[in-house]
């Protein structure tokens, strides 16, 4: 099969923040910008704005990866101070005090296993086998409390209930501010799909055979192309959607998108399902190679086929769309006329 080396395609991608946002903050804003302006003169969109209390779905929307600046290991002090622009509205000295207390109060209480990630950054992702065709709680790389729950957790609080341990969110506004970034994870096919390999590079399907947790490529973060890991090309936008240039047409498309209708706790799912359907497009006429030990667990070089970027272009389009009317939709579910 031939294959693209990606070359100049991909050299824009290498680059990618370290706090490796998904969708980047880009995305992340032009999620919650759509969103902005499909609520203008609802009911919804007046709650968002009192809770918000000036500020929009659009700016809040990267204080959900911002707050991964916060360091548990020095004494959850804030080591990102000016490196990422879009963070600097929160770098005051009241913005800082809020990010550590939401970091404390999500840290360990979901009793994280030797080497995973911390309780809060567990929020943003699940990693289901693309051999599913549905999330379901109970597969593997699925938890109490991955991005699926995390949405159900932020919407509870904003209708005033009590979110489930072990979230914590103190208020309406924290809990807003990380819905509208959870939405934008969830569409990001990476943060729910992901693709378990052995050694040789064979796909094994992990709910089958028992969990080996060494399979998982952790939603194409252990998986090397010439644009350095697969999951951080994913994260990225296409440059002419950098800076809001495309929110306009992006906002035009999602007024016209047919959203599916659910009761609001299973939406989540709706959208976890369709995340996982393009996960498994994504890979396919891939080929993998062999494990190589990593600095965490083992890394498998991935070829990707011809077409790849009119194909990734496309769907990470669709999945803007989708994700600006579905934080549309589940606001004036919460929030009805």
């Amino acid at each position: 099969m031939k294959k693209l080396l990606l070359g100049s395609l991909l050299s824009a991608a290498v680059a990618m923040p370290g706090l490796a946002f998904a969708w980047g903050a880009d995305g992340h804003q032009s999620i919650g910008a759509v969103a902005d302006k499909l609520l203008e003169g609802t009911k919804a969109g007046a709650q968002v704005k009192a809770i918000l209390a000036g500020q929009t779905l659009e700016k809040v929307s990267v204080w959900g990866d911002c707050v991964k600046g916060i360091d548990p290991q020095k004494d959850f002090a804030y080591t990102s101070m000016g490196r990422y622009p879009e963070c600097a509205p929160f770098e005051t000295q009241a913005g800082i005090a809020a990010m550590a207390d939401y970091v404390r109060r999500n840290n360990t209480q979901c009793k994280p296993e030797e080497g995973e990630e911390t309780c809060h950054k567990q929020y943003h992702y699940a990693d289901v086998a693309i051999q599913h065709d549905h999330y379901k709680t109970g597969y593997a790389g699925t938890s109490d409390h991955d991005v699926v729950n995390a949405i159900r957790a932020a919407a509870l609080v904003l209708q005033g209930k009590e979110a489930p341990a072990p979230f914590s969110f103190k208020d309406k506004a924290e809990a807003l501010a990380l819905l509208v970034h959870y939405i934008g994870d969830i569409h990001q096919p990476l943060h729910v799909g992901s693709v378990f390999l052995d050694k040789d590079g064979k796909q094994v399907n992990p709910d089958e055979h028992g969990y080996d947790h060494s399979t998982n490529t952790v939603g194409g973060n252990a998986l090397q192309c010439p644009c350095g890991n697969l999951h951080s090309l994913w994260d990225d936008v296409p440059y002419n959607y950098k800076r809001g240039r495309m929110n306009d047409a992006l906002a035009k498309k999602a007024r016209t998108y047919n959203v599916a209708k659910a009761p609001l706790n299973e939406l989540p799912v709706l959208w976890a399902n369709d995340a996982i359907r393009d996960a498994r497009t994504l890979f396919t006429g891939s080929q993998f190679g062999k494990a190589a030990p990593a600095s965490r667990g083992l890394n498998w070089s991935i070829a990707l086929p011809l077409e790849y970027e009119k194909m990734m272009a496309n769907m990470k389009d669709d999945a803007l769309v989708r994700g600006g009317a579905h934080l549309t939709q589940i606001l004036q579910d919460i929030w009805p006329e």
